[in-house]
C-alpha cells in the first residue's frame, strides 16, 4: 500500500469517527423515539455506503492506474 493510499484510508476513518454523534444521535425535537431511531439508522446507512463508496472508487482507480502504468 502506497502512502497516499494510507492517507486516503485516514481520511475516510477520520470522517466515519468524525461523524459518529451526528449519526447515532439526531435531534429529538417534534419527533417520536420511532422516528429518532429510523433516522439514527438512516444517518448510519448513508456514512457507511458512502465510505464504502469512497473506498472502492479509490481502489478500483488504483488497480486501474496501476495495470495502465505497466
Amino acid at each position: 500500500m502506497g502512502q497516499l493510499d494510507l492517507y486516503v484510508v485516514l481520511a475516510l476513518v477520520a470522517i466515519w469517527l468524525a461523524t459518529g454523534r451526528w449519526r447515532y444521535h439526531p435531534s429529538p425535537e417534534g419527533r417520536s423515539a420511532e422516528e429518532v431511531e429510523a433516522e439514527s439508522r438512516r444517518r448510519s446507512r448513508l456514512v457507511n455506503r458512502s465510505i464504502l463508496a469512497a473506498a472502492a472508487l479509490w481502489f478500483l482507480t488504483d488497480v486501474i492506474v496501476t495495470i495502465w502504468a505497466s
